[in-house]
């Protein structure tokens, strides 16, 4: 059986024997141990559980972040987005960010480099649209192309007075 599956029969045997036992509610759990055959049973499962001392309990979801550091540097030298690097190792990103930055890896971009970097995005893609448009591709065409909505590409270029 493995921890869950002790835990699960621990629980059903409580339900079942501990709840109705007439002496659970004012004996020791001592008592339990010593007088009862569902007692015995209830402490080796438990023994079971407790890891000896200096054991460490394998977690099967807990990730070993110096074997998988390699293949994530790898990933963001080919500047792949956080998101596809967390798929990959198969994390979440918040979890993949705190790891890297544990390392000295990873700094968070303030709100105002965020803003900076769409505006010389929405630059660059103006500037695109602009000379698409003069090769006479419809704005449809054209938001096809740079991968954004008409309406933003069309918001973008009025506040640049560009059309």
């Amino acid at each position: 059986m493995n921890a869950k599956e002790i835990r699960m029969y621990i629980l059903d045997l409580q339900d079942k024997h501990c709840a109705t036992c007439e002496y659970r509610a004012n004996q020791s759990p001592k008592y339990c141990l010593k007088n009862c055959k569902v007692g015995e049973e209830l402490y080796r499962l438990g023994k079971k559980l407790a890891p000896c001392v200096g054991q460490v309990r394998e977690n099967p979801k807990r990730k070993n972040w110096e074997e998988l550091m390699p293949k994530i540097l790898e990933m963001l030298q080919r500047e792949l987005p956080m998101y596809v690097i967390a798929i990959e190792v198969n994390c979440e990103v918040n979890t993949l960010q705190k790891q890297l930055k544990k390392m000295g890896l990873w700094q968070s971009t303030s709100r105002k480099q965020i803003q900076e970097n769409a505006h010389k995005r929405w630059d660059e893609r103006c500037k695109q649209a602009v000379m698409l448009r003069e090769k006479g591709l419809t704005y449809q065409a054209i938001c096809q192309q740079l991968g954004c909505s008409r309406n933003s590409l069309y918001q973008h270029l009025k506040k640049r007075g560009l059309k």
